[in-house]
């Protein structure tokens, strides 16, 4: 009798643990199905939003606000956060932190990413969206202008920039482009699942004005000198710009002899004046750095920069300088350093430019500008392959 009783405690002792480890097993699944649940918070940043006041609208404390733009510092800096920008917070259900995704509008392939390490540190990486890279042709003829003609092609004015801007240093595309010239490109672009998600870098071009062709080939040697250089090889970039601002019309030339407006007398203007209206952005034509930034006389607002080989530049009655610009600052060939006004003793808005050599006023229209690099001897050889087939897709592109 005992031993069955003692059996049948055992018995029950072993059901009654049994249970309850069904029971512990089907709550550990369930957290764990609870805790591979996700849902994520998704949104893009609105006008006179930052990351900060974009996740804030969503309901994200503060605080983890905060260790997201830490965690995102070494990789992108969340002040050049723009209209646009999307990112993606995944969490589970319990409100713990999965991944963050954060998407420029700058690169639509490129994203940066937010994920714990195994010691629990948010740590940031650039990613890359899977895609599939394709090669695009256009061609066209100018009626008006290129930027018109571009959009007639069907092409972004991102395009149209990005070819304008090669051809910076030879063609100056506000002047000199006449009805009948034509032009010609190939780049890339980035394709997933059918849908094209953006341009890439354009890999050669053309522009033939006035009979004259000028031609662009990309190419990286490689120890990664990289650029747009002509058909023997040598650098597209030059020293200076060819211009320092996208002007209307040069409303006065360099002259030693210029009957001044204002002062009513005749004085030298070694200088070109660009007529532009308020607030056209005013660039640095070359590399360089800032030893002038302040009020001077009859120039109002002004920036005088120091450039390699004895070169100065000067810019003058502008309205207001750019952010970052002070004396002794860097500034590097193309970068906004101010904007068109009429400071000083002025007539109307323009820009007073003068370029200075060894302690000289020179022109600036006259200067020839020298090739910043050229591709290097021992890389001719490759470069001309790559030059033929670029050439050979630009005429046309064989078929997929």
């Amino acid at each position: 009798m005992r031993k069955r009783f003692f059996f049948l405690f055992v018995l029950f002792l072993v059901i009654v643990a049994f249970l309850f480890i069904l029971r512990k097993v089907e709550h550990l699944r369930q957290e764990e199905l609870i805790s591979s649940l996700t849902e994520v918070v998704a949104g893009e940043i609105r006008k006179g939003e930052s990351l900060y006041l974009a996740l804030v609208r969503e309901g994200i404390p503060k605080d983890k606000i905060i260790l997201l733009e830490k965690a995102l510092k070494p990789v992108f800096d969340v002040r050049r956060s723009q209209i646009g920008d999307r990112y993606e917070l995944e969490r589970n259900l319990e409100g713990h932190f999965k991944n963050f995704k954060y998407y420029t509008t700058v690169s639509p392939i490129d994203f940066y990413l937010i994920e714990k390490d195994e010691s629990g540190k948010l740590v940031a990486k650039k990613e890359r969206l899977p895609v599939e890279k394709r090669i695009a042709r256009v061609e066209g003829r100018i009626e008006a202008s290129l930027y018109e003609a571009m959009i007639a092609a069907g092409q972004k004015p991102s395009l149209t920039m990005d070819f304008a801007d090669i051809f910076d240093w030879e063609i100056d595309f506000l002047t000199e482009p006449r009805p009948g010239d034509t032009f010609r490109l190939v780049w890339e672009e980035y394709w997933q699942d059918e849908k094209k998600l953006a341009d890439g870098r354009i890999l050669a071009a053309q522009y033939i004005n006035r009979h004259k062709t000028h031609t662009a080939i990309y190419f990286e040697d490689p120890e990664g000198h990289r650029g747009y250089f002509t058909e023997e090889g040598k650098s597209l970039r030059k020293q200076f710009l060819r211009s320092p601002l996208s002007y209307r019309r040069i409303s006065s030339y360099f002259s030693y002899r210029r009957f001044h407006p204002i002062l009513k007398v005749y004085r030298p203007h070694p200088g070109i004046d660009y007529a532009a209206p308020i607030g056209t952005p005013v660039r640095s034509i070359g590399e360089g750095r800032v030893v002038y930034k302040g009020w001077k006389g009859g120039f109002g607002k002004f920036i005088k920069i120091k450039h390699k080989k004895g070169y100065y530049t000067t810019y003058g009655h502008l309205r207001r300088y750019a952010k970052g610009i002070r004396t002794g600052a860097k500034v590097h060939q193309g970068q906004v350093i101010g904007y068109v006004g009429s400071s000083g003793l002025s007539t109307g808005p323009h820009l007073d430019f003068r370029i200075i050599k060894n302690g000289r006023y020179i022109n600036f229209l006259r200067l020839k500008f020298p090739p910043v690099k050229s591709v290097k001897k021992e890389y001719l050889k490759e470069f001309n392959k790559i030059k033929e087939t670029r050439l050979a897709q630009l005429e046309t592109l064989p078929e997929p």
